[in-house]
């Protein structure tokens, strides 16, 4: 893993796995919803370019977030689309990773979507991830895969989801499995078992 020592600091403890899941995916086209400034994108654009380097397999990442404005349900993060972009510069990764605005929403209820892989981070509860897999079900079907901050225990009952009243991930009838131990930042994957034999 030719980048791993130059991932950005971030929350979230399992981005070498995430880096290390594009290595062995090798996804030609990743749609992310949930910028904010860019960590996870660089991590994905990160690998990609490792890809590129290594074997000539080209990848981008097309990272999207309503940015200045708020999207249905957000709990008040504040995304910066020039942030994002610098942010992207910095590493050198225009090449593979396009920031621009979008909603989610949008995404999910738009027909004819194509995409390899999806990931999204949009203050994830089980109602968004419930809309994402309803939007995306035939992707998934064909071999499109989704991964998504959430899925544990701990993260369905950290304080925010319990005062604003959000739905559990968990209590959802979705079939997602979770790649990181119980914690507050998990990171989960949704796919088709009749197409991928993941040993997860």
């Amino acid at each position: 893993m030719k980048y791993i020592n130059i991932l950005p600091r971030h929350k979230y403890p399992w981005l070498t796995t995430l880096y290390s899941m594009i290595l062995d995916m090798k996804p030609k086209t990743v749609i992310e919803y949930g910028t904010e400034h860019g960590g996870t994108a660089i991590v994905i654009g990160l690998a990609l370019k490792e890809l590129y380097e290594r074997e000539q397999h080209k990848g981008v990442v097309y990272t999207f977030d309503t940015f200045e404005t708020q999207s249905k349900g957000e709990i008040g993060s504040s995304p910066n689309y020039n942030v994002a972009v610098d942010h992207v510069a910095h590493y050198g990764l225009q090449e593979y990773i396009k920031v621009d605005r979008g909603d989610f929403f949008e995404f999910c209820s738009r027909p004819n979507k194509e995409f390899d892989l999806l990931y999204f981070d949009i203050d994830n509860d089980g109602d968004k991830v419930l809309e994402m897999y309803e939007g995306c079900k035939t992707n998934i079907e064909q071999g499109s895969i989704v991964l998504f901050e959430g899925g544990s225990v701990t993260r369905d009952n950290v304080p925010w989801m319990i005062d604003k009243n959000k739905t559990k991930i968990n209590d959802v009838n979705i079939p997602f499995k979770m790649l990181t131990p119980e914690q507050k930042y998990s990171c989960s994957i949704i796919y088709n078992p009749a197409i991928y034999n993941l040993d997860i």
